[in-house]
């Protein structure tokens, strides 16, 4: 029974061999082809005669004579690796080789596997040159939307000059509406030319970033003062916090900055109708040329479905067709606002349900000057539509300068013990004590809040948690901001659970 069954594999193997696919090719130690395959004749253009062929002849550059012995190149034994096989008529194909030979001193000293690759090569260089083919288009596509765009500026400025001058002119109530709708259409149709001409250079590559200095209060100033206007319309509250560890003055492309952010920030306006738009700033880390802030734009509007989001950073898509028709829009901002993110070295995402509103965040890189590093002033925003979420902080100021003071002090330390005297060190750790029970006390009061869903003030807590937080703790940083983000939702249970791991933290930090 057991030579039956060794007859029966071996005739299956037999069958398998010689009409596979494969090149099956059998040699000696002198490098004679003592059996083949019918694959083997058939790709190689022998018929009989093959047996009086060296296999060195075959794969040239897996193999070779030296005073008679055999030498397999180490890359093709027991690995499978690309070379040419030679035809009887001295052409060749490229395979794929791989090369068995036998431990025993047997009569077949190794087995060689090849197949003919010639048709995955022949695809790979068409797939190139489809490649080439589209790089081609696009760029011919991005160039033609370039000029077609500088075209058009042309006309759409000389209306815009027209209507100007027309407005300078007497004109009846009806004549002025009509030329105040030019003038919009034309401000319309101008932004919609600078945003496919800013996303054909963004797609091309050809957009540089321009490094200058900026004051960094001043650009969040300008941000709060261009919506200003669309949420007292809307009724809507914006709500701004910026970390106060942030330089003062940073190098960067103020411009597309503002740029992105007014395209996240006018996208939250325009789809929420009841509520509030909140704008966080932080800092995740800093280095002396290098600094990474973390922007994140929340709003209650009518939010994003997990499909609708698929098609969210897509060029010249919309979630819902019928949003174009109901809020206008080419569909190219977030598209845009995402090449730009990227080109700052930089990523953005987004969290979303459908009518729970939208979470918009990003992080960018930002130089640093080489002078002396100053920190944000918080700002008082005159317009009453605009919260300090600081203004109505739990905590007295005077008590939170003292905290901040401490946990810088206590950095300090921490960073250069060697320097200190001892008896500052037992001061400090005693000041950090104060410093760590009126945490606690502020997380405690905190978790009552979020029991009580009371959010107001379980806002305001979270808030002021977060801006106790020591600095220079990407973790802690970005822990406080998931807190504040937990109690904004008014989900109870991730609120309680982060609230939880920021305890934890801050018993390994302070």
């Amino acid at each position: 029974m057991q030579k039956k069954k060794q007859n029966i594999l071996f005739t299956e193997l037999q069958l398998i061999y010689q009409f596979s696919q494969e090149i099956f090719l059998l040699f000696n130690r002198d490098g004679e082809i003592v059996d083949c395959n019918q694959a083997a004749k058939k790709e190689l253009g022998y018929a009989e005669d093959i047996y009086q062929v060296s296999i060195v002849n075959i794969f040239r550059k897996a193999m070779r004579k030296d005073k008679d012995e055999l030498i397999v190149n180490l890359r093709y034994r027991n690995y499978t690796a690309e070379t040419f096989a030679y035809r009887k008529n001295q052409t060749c194909f490229p395979v794929t080789l791989r090369v068995a030979l036998w431990p025993y001193n047997t009569k077949i000293y190794g087995l060689c596997t090849a197949v003919n690759i010639s048709d995955k090569k022949e695809a790979f260089r068409e797939i190139k040159r489809l490649r080439n083919d589209l790089k081609s288009t696009n760029q011919f596509k991005n160039e033609f939307i370039a000029n077609i765009t500088h075209e058009l500026r042309t006309p759409v400025n000389g209306i815009i000059g027209l209507t100007n001058s027309l407005l300078e002119t007497s004109l009846q109530p009806n004549q002025l509406d009509a030329v105040n709708m030019m003038r919009s259409s034309c401000s319309k149709m101008e932004t919609i030319i600078n945003n496919v001409l800013d996303y054909s250079k963004l797609a091309s590559n050809k957009m540089v970033l321009e490094q200058k200095e900026f004051e960094f209060p001043n650009f969040i100033d300008h941000i709060v003062s261009i919506h200003s206007s669309s949420i007292n319309e809307k009724g809507l509250k914006l709500n701004v916090n910026v970390a106060d560890d942030i330089p003062k003055r940073v190098i960067g492309d103020e411009y597309r900055l503002t740029q992105v952010l007014n395209n996240i920030i006018s996208n939250a306006i325009k789809f929420t109708s009841v509520g509030q738009i909140v704008l966080e700033v932080a800092k995740v880390s800093q280095s002396s040329q290098d600094v990474e802030l973390f922007f994140m734009v929340i709003d209650t509007g009518i939010g994003i479905s997990r499909e609708e989001m698929d098609c969210l950073f897509k060029s010249f898509t919309q979630v819902d067709g019928s949003f174009t028709r109901r809020f206008g829009g080419t569909g190219l901002g977030l598209s845009i606002s995402k090449l730009l993110i990227e080109a700052m070295q930089g990523t953005i995402t987004v969290e979303s349900e459908k009518d729970q509103g939208s979470t918009f965040s990003f992080n960018v890189h930002l130089g640093i000057p080489e002078e002396k590093e100053e920190t944000v002033v918080k700002e008082n925003f005159n317009d009453n539509t605009i919260v300090n979420l600081y203004e109505e902080d739990p905590l007295d100021s005077s008590e939170v300068d003292y905290i901040s003071r401490i946990l810088d002090e206590a950095k300090h330390y921490s960073l250069n013990t060697e320097e200190v005297h001892m008896q500052n060190v037992v001061e400090d750790m005693q000041e950090q004590r104060e410093v760590t029970e009126i945490l606690y006390d502020r997380m405690e009061r905190l978790a009552i809040c979020i029991e009580m869903e009371s959010w107001k003030k379980a806002d305001d807590y979270a808030s002021a948690l977060k801006k106790m937080l020591p600095t220079g703790h990407k973790e802690l940083s970005n822990k406080g901001l998931s807190l504040v983000l937990a109690v904004r939702k008014e989900d109870h249970d991730q609120a309680l659970k982060v609230l939880e791991e920021l305890k934890v933290m801050l018993k390994e930090v302070i």
